[in-house]
This record gives C-alpha cells, sequence and structure tokens, in this order.
C-alpha cells in the first residue's frame, strides 16, 4: 500500500467512525470501585491512614466507592474527594461523584447500603455495597485444609446465607415499574472465593477444585462477574484482593463488584493494591470502568468472539484443555470461532476437542477439518448457544497446510439466520497464499443472501491487502489503538484476529475489546459485540 492508498484508507475508517458517532451515540462511561478499607483506613495512623485512601480513590478515577469499614472515616474521605456520602450504620457506605437520589437500603444496616444514582446523562443506576461475614478463618496460616472441600465451603456458609437474603430484598425494593430498566451494581467483601475461580483447570494454584455457593447466588440470577468478565483467565496472583499486607496468608479473591442490567457493559476492571508510600488497607480496591453501549430495540444483541486456541496447549507448555473451555466458558459469547482445533489428535491425547469444549461450556459445536494429522484431524470449530442448522466447509487453496473456511448458519432465538464463518489464513510470511485464500472466500461471502459474521485468525495486519479485501463494505471490530494486539499473548505486538459483519446497514458495532489469557494461548481471545438491525435485509449494491 502507498503512503496515498493508506491515508485515503484511514480518512474512509475516520469518516465512518464519526458516522456511527451519530448514528449510535453512547453515553459517557463511568466508575466503580469495591474496597474495605480496614478500620477506616486508620491501621497507619489516624490521619495518614485516610489521608492515603483518599490519594488512591483519587488516583483510581472512581466516580462510585462502596466501601466497607468505613468506621468513622467517610466524611471525612467523602469531603475530601467532593463527593456526595451516603452512610448506613458504622460498616459500609457508598461515596459518590453524582448525587444520590433515593436511599435503596435493604437487609441489616451494618452489612447493606444502597442508593439510586442519578448519573450526568440522568441516567440512574441503583447501586449496593455489602459486607458478608464467615464461619470460621481459613487464610491464616495453618487454618484451611484443602482436602477438605467441605470444611471450606461451610467456612463460608454465612456469606451465602446472608447474600440470599439480601439479593432477595434488593430484588423486591426494586421490583416497581420505576425501576424496570434502573441497571444493579452489587459490590463489596464478601468474604467467600468464587466458583468462576476454583476450577479443576486451576487446582495448580488453589490445590482444589471448589464450587463456592455464594458466588452461584449472584451468578445464577444473571449477574456478571466484572473482573473475571475482563479476566477469563484464572491466575491466583493477579486476581487476589486478600490481602496486599499479609504475603503468607491465603491470596484470594474475596472482593467483587456484580452487575445486571440492560445496556450495561464492563468496558475495563482493575485491582489496586499499591501506594507510594504504604497501602492503607488488608484488602486491594477493585475498580470496573462501565460503559454504555448504545442498542436499537429492534436489533439482536450477539456476543461474537474467535480465539485461537492452539489445541489447547499453553505458553507455559501445558496441554490442558479444560484451562481453554474456562476462558471460552468465561467470555459469555452466543457464538465463538475457534482456530488450531484437534480432533481425536494424538499430540492432544487423541480428545475431541469440539466435542470436549460443547460439553464444558454447554453450547452446540461444529467442526471443520483442514487435513488428516498425527492421527486424526486438525482445523477449526465454531460453538454457539443457538443451534447449529447448517454447516459447510469451504475449500480454499491450499497454502503451506491446506485450508478450509467453515460456515455455519444459526439459528437465533427470535427465528432469524445468521451465517458465522470461521478462518484460519496461512502463516507464512509472503502473503501470497493468505491472499488467494481470501479471494476465492470473498467469492463465497458473496453468494450470501443472509447476514453474516466474519471472524477468525487472518494471520495478517489491518492494512494488508487480504485484511482489506475483506473488510471492505463491512462493519469493522474498530478499537482503541493502544488496546488492539492480539498476538502474541504474552506481549500483544500485533492485531491479527478480527471480526467483521456484513451487510453493513444490518449490523451495528456496540462494543470490542480483546481479552488478557496470556497462559492459555498464543493469541488472546478477542470478544466484540454487535447489534443486528435487520436480517431479513439483503446484501447491499
Amino acid at each position: 500500500m502507498t503512503l496515498k492508498q493508506f491515508i485515503i484508507f484511514m480518512s474512509i475508517c475516520c469518516l465512518s467512525a464519526v458516522a456511527d458517532a451519530q448514528t449510535n451515540p453512547s453515553t459517557e462511561p463511568f466508575r466503580v470501585m469495591t474496597w474495605n478499607i480496614w478500620h477506616g483506613g486508620r491501621e497507619d495512623g489516624k490521619d495518614v491512614g485516610p489521608k492515603r485512601v483518599v490519594e488512591v480513590i483519587r488516583e483510581s478515577k472512581a466516580d462510585i466507592v462502596a466501601m466497607q469499614e468505613t468506621y468513622g472515616s467517610g466524611e471525612l474521605i467523602s469531603k475530601e474527594l467532593g463527593f456526595h456520602f451516603h452512610p448506613r450504620g458504622t460498616n459500609v457506605s457508598i461515596h459518590s461523584r453524582f448525587p444520590v437520589i433515593e436511599d435503596l437500603s435493604v437487609f441489616e444496616e451494618f452489612k447493606c447500603v444502597g442508593a439510586l444514582i442519578e448519573l450526568p446523562d440522568k441516567r440512574n443506576v441503583a447501586v449496593y455495597s455489602i459486607w458478608l461475614p464467615y464461619n470460621k478463618e481459613i487464610w491464616e496460616e495453618g487454618t484451611r485444609d484443602s482436602s477438605k472441600p467441605e470444611t471450606m465451603i461451610a467456612a463460608c456458609q454465612a456469606s451465602c446465607e446472608d447474600l440470599i437474603k439480601i439479593k432477595t430484598l434488593i430484588e423486591k425494593r426494586l421490583s416497581a415499574d420505576k425501576y424496570a430498566d434502573v441497571p444493579i451494581v452489587i459490590a463489596g467483601d464478601f468474604n467467600s472465593m468464587s466458583h468462576l475461580d476454583y476450577v479443576a483447570s486451576a487446582q495448580d494454584q488453589y490445590e482444589v477444585a471448589i464450587d463456592w455457593p455464594t458466588s452461584h447466588v449472584m451468578i445464577d440470577d444473571g449477574f456478571r462477574d466484572s473482573w473475571r468478565e475482563l479476566h477469563p483467565e484464572v491466575d491466583r496472583t493477579l486476581d487476589r484482593t486478600w490481602t496486599p499486607r499479609f504475603k503468607k496468608q491465603q491470596q484470594d479473591r474475596i472482593d467483587y463488584i456484580y452487575y445486571r442490567g440492560t445496556g450495561l457493559e464492563a468496558g475495563e476492571s482493575i485491582v489496586i493494591d499499591s501506594h507510594d508510600q504504604k497501602f492503607p488497607s488488608d484488602h486491594a480496591a477493585v475498580v470496573t470502568r462501565f460503559v454504555w453501549p448504545k442498542q436499537d430495540l429492534n436489533a439482536s444483541r450477539l456476543r461474537v468472539a474467535t480465539y485461537n486456541i492452539r489445541h489447547g496447549a499453553g505458553t507455559d507448555g501445558k496441554l490442558d484443555l479444560s484451562r481453554t473451555g474456562a476462558v471460552i466458558k468465561n467470555l459469555r459469547a452466543d457464538v465463538i470461532g475457534l482456530q488450531e482445533v484437534d480432533c481425536k489428535v494424538r499430540r492432544s491425547k487423541n480428545v475431541d476437542q469440539p466435542e470436549f469444549l460443547a460439553k464444558q461450556t454447554g453450547m452446540n459445536a461444529s467442526f471443520g477439518s483442514f487435513m488428516d494429522y498425527d492421527g486424526g484431524q486438525y482445523g477449526m470449530a465454531i460453538l454457539s448457544r443457538f443451534p447449529i442448522i447448517r454447516k459447510q466447509e469451504v475449500r480454499l487453496p491450499d497454502g503451506n497446510e491446506p485450508r478450509i473456511a467453515l460456515a455455519c448458519e444459526i439459528q437465533l432465538p427470535n427465528d432469524q439466520t445468521i451465517m458465522a464463518v470461521n478462518v484460519h489464513f496461512d502463516w507464512v510470511k509472503n502473503d501470497q497464499f493468505r491472499f488467494s485464500q481470501a479471494t476465492v472466500l470473498a467469492e463465497y461471502l458473496e453468494q450470501l443472501d443472509t447476514p453474516y459474521i466474519l471472524l477468525g485468525d487472518f494471520n495478517d495486519t489491518a492494512d494488508s491487502r487480504t485484511v482489506q479485501l475483506l473488510a471492505k463494505n463491512k462493519r469493522h471490530n474498530r478499537q482503541p489503538q493502544m488496546n488492539r494486539s492480539t498476538f502474541p499473548s504474552t506481549d500483544p505486538k500485533t492485531e491479527i484476529d478480527f471480526l467483521l459483519a456484513s451487510p453493513l446497514l444490518s449490523w451495528k458495532l456496540a462494543h470490542y475489546t480483546p481479552l488478557d489469557a496470556a497462559k492459555t494461548s498464543d493469541h488472546r481471545p478477542v470478544l466484540a459485540i454487535f447489534d443486528l438491525i435487520n436480517a431479513a435485509k439483503g446484501k447491499e449494491d
């Protein structure tokens, strides 16, 4: 591509992005923090501790703070921040940059405070700060017996019991019609671990797999764990919120931000556990940036992902398909295209990988084979929450290896159908193979009369002739410049995994993010949210 061609291409992309912004405006994001500040933040001094709490909150750019162990420091902290202070009892409180327009508190005042908060665009959000009890100490040295998971669950049973009561009362409190479209954020110190963390593939980190009931109370009722959603790979060191102050204790994730509500998405989530002098709490803080991808009320919203899984072989040298499945499950995708998939191949223990992953995730699977390999077959797969009613293997020109595109017709809940087309182009440096494969695929796509999503590992960059050929007149996964690289997962340098949708007038891109999963594969999983505006509309001119 010449410099002139590149300038024209970027100009078209910018104009299209502006047009999207005009027809699909989005509300300003807001940040929620949950933080147990430990005895009012005064463990390191009556004055210096709360001052450091203020500094941590201010630097985090949090707009709303769900605080626990407020213990007399809340009014000072909110005043220093210029926030509205909404306390209840001595323990839990809410601090908000935006006005608190109604108290929504339920249950015991020591354990739960709620507020209806008015955001700058006049939207409302219901925010709860909660603190849950536990029955027995299992974090200090020598207090935990991982060989007896039933005793560990029993130690946190009180948190589950109280959470059931709190959630039931919250739902009753918000049952009036005026709250019907109000998103709910429930954040706090849950004093229990998560079943999304203690999975079988993470036993090397946690010693045991445990199906913690407390987190099920939220997840099974449609609440989303903002941290795990954006960090789908379990990493005990990065995930932990307990405890930055006591390194010899069990390091666990016990502080959460759960959310539920139409249109609200977690756009970023971080753990904060450091301060220039000394971090003032025994709990790390969790901050989630929420965004409002606009949705057409007549559209079908689809969470779509692409992920090169490297046949379950991680960058740490471990072959662990259950770890791959855990990451896929945490993506919460409706449709996902998988590349580098084995079926009954010796190198991956003769496992039918599509079938295994379908069972682990509760999705439907379709497999497409490139070639016979090592006693089995090697190729790609598509997983779908919805029925796959037809599949086609589109033979592409051979390159370094044989290649196909896997096309699956998927029936949505409203009986509309779409095509998901999964690709994995040749990887060699010379792009001739890739471009010839893309040319044949483009001819196939041109014949489709059903809206489709093209996704996969293109093994080429956005400015390449391969990607440009296939991206022409399609909805592209535009994304922030600083967060678009997908390979290699351990230190992403380049973007080679894409999601495209056609025809243009039938789709809107609501949200896009590559996600970190550095050990599970050498590619990052990529998630996009598309709105299907009008499935009956044919191809564009």
